[in-house]
Order: structure tokens, then C-alpha cells, then sequence
């Protein structure tokens, strides 16, 4: 700063300590939180972005929406080939999780769905941390915790994870919403049985929400996250069902791809 004196503050450097000071002391007036009582309904909006790792630009925006109730998650765009390592079954576009049934179901447009219940889920994410997702890191060390930290109006604290070669995980949540992540808060996924992220299963059971995420490989951003809107209102009910014209399957033949699949990838 051009304004800077050895062994004292600088003017400018005052004005941003004391601009922070009052910015933070006014977020009680500024912050999102949950209108109403008991678990968030209603739809979680975010934008996915992805990075070139060359230029750094984004190379792709998407919108996924989360239609949440107190007993049912349902993720009605879902980048199926991406959370399977290219191996889901063909026109997989949505995922229901319900609470009240301890199953999760995934569909698409032109097929049946795949129910996944009890050791089913195990199963998955044993193949998830064999498959280990997109590249990411199947043990992450941390979480090193700052903040709070004001992002587009909602109150966040930061987790940042340490991954394999070089990959960093940032990962912002709010506890001013209090969502029913059902089978996503169990251990399957994020603890003993999937992907190791120390910490992240407790954060999904106290129900808060992700509000950005973001992926570094060394300085280089490849991936962000970021919940653009928290719109609460009652969901009607046949969008958190599985359509009435599907058959429910079981998970097996799923699950035995991407044993196959994994196997692969372990003998090279």
C-alpha cells in the first residue's frame, strides 16, 4: 500500500480494518437465515462452475437446484456421468432421497429407477472411494476453520481440506438453515465406508448448508460451487416423488459395474 510507514498503520490500512469492523457489526441486519421453524423447504439454488486449468477462465456454468422438505431431498438435475466416473447407466438425470423410506432412488427420462437402501449404500460408497470420484481425493486431511465470513449475504464459517497431489477443498457452510440431508449426512458417503472428509458427516446431521465449495489444484481453481439463493416455500408433493410411471429397480446390476469398473482400475 503506497500510503504504508514502517513501525506504524497507514491511513489506508485503518480504513479497511475499521471498514471490516463495521461491516461485520452490521450483518445482523444484512444476513439470509431461515424463515421458518423446524426443517428448511424449499429449493437451494446454485451455480456450478468449471475451470480451465490452463487460463483459469470458466469454461462451463450450470444451475442445479435441491427441492428440500423435512422428509425428502430431490436433486432433479443431476450430472450422473460425472458422480458415477462415466459408468451410470444410461439417462440417469435425477436423484430423490427419502427420508421417511431410507432409500434414495435415481432415475432419468427414458428409464427405470435404481432404489438403493441399507448395505446397498454401503456398497456405492465403498465403489465411490474405489472409483474415487472425478479425481478428487479419496482421504482429505483437516479441516483447518476460519471466519465467519460474509458470502452473497449469507453467514458462513470456512472448512478447508488438504487433498492428494496437490488438490485443496474450501468449503463454506451456514448453520442459519437447517436442512434434512438424510442418507447424504451418514457415514457411507463421507465417513468410514466412502470418501474421507473428517468433520463432514457431523456438519450435514446439525443440518447446515453448503453455501459455496470450491477446488484448487495448487493455486489453480478448478471447480466452484456457490448457493446463489435459499427460496422457502411449500413443495408440493409430487415434485419430491419418484413419477408414477417408473418401476423401481434394485441397485444390484448398478452396483456391480462399478465393482467391475473399480477392479479395473485397481489391477492397472
Amino acid at each position: 500500500m503506497n500510503g504504508s510507514v514502517r513501525g506504524g498503520t497507514s491511513k489506508g490500512g485503518l480504513l479497511v480494518v475499521l471498514g471490516i469492523f463495521f461491516g461485520t457489526a452490521s450483518w445482523a441486519a444484512d444476513f439470509s437465515e431461515q424463515k421458518g421453524a423446524g426443517y428448511f423447504e424449499g429449493a437451494l439454488r446454485y451455480v456450478v462452475s468449471r475451470y480451465s486449468i490452463r487460463s483459469g477462465k470458466p469454461l462451463e456454468r450450470t444451475q442445479m437446484n435441491l427441492l428440500a422438505t423435512r422428509d425428502r431431498l430431490s436433486i432433479p438435475s443431476l450430472d450422473a456421468n460425472e458422480v458415477f466416473a462415466n459408468n451410470a447407466p444410461p439417462g440417469v438425470s435425477s436423484a430423490l432421497f427419502r427420508h421417511d423410506k431410507g432409500d434414495f432412488i435415481l432415475y432419468g427420462d427414458d428409464m427405470d429407477a435404481y432404489r438403493f437402501r441399507g448395505y446397498d449404500q454401503v456398497l456405492l460408497g465403498m465403489a465411490f472411494r474405489a472409483l474415487a470420484l472425478s479425481g478428487a481425493p479419496v482421504d482429505m486431511k483437516g479441516p483447518e476453520e476460519s471466519g465467519p465470513f460474509l458470502l452473497r449475504g449469507f453467514r458462513t464459517r470456512l472448512k478447508r481440506y488438504q487433498g492428494e497431489r496437490g488438490l485443496r477443498y474450501d468449503m463454506y457452510f451456514s448453520d442459519d438453515y437447517n436442512v434434512n440431508w438424510g442418507a447424504l449426512s451418514e457415514s457411507w458417503l463421507f465417513g468410514n465406508g466412502g470418501l474421507k472428509v473428517p468433520g463432514l458427516t457431523a456438519v450435514l446431521e446439525r443440518g447446515e448448508v453448503p453455501v459455496r465449495i470450491e477446488a484448487f489444484r495448487g493455486e489453480t481453481k478448478l471447480l466452484s460451487i456457490n448457493l446463489m439463493m435459499a427460496d422457502e416455500f411449500s413443495v408440493a408433493s409430487e415434485l419430491v416423488a419418484v413419477p408414477s410411471q417408473k418401476i423401481l429397480h434394485s441397485s444390484t446390476r448398478l452396483l456391480t459395474n462399478l465393482a467391475k469398473e473399480a477392479a479395473g482400475l485397481n489391477t492397472e
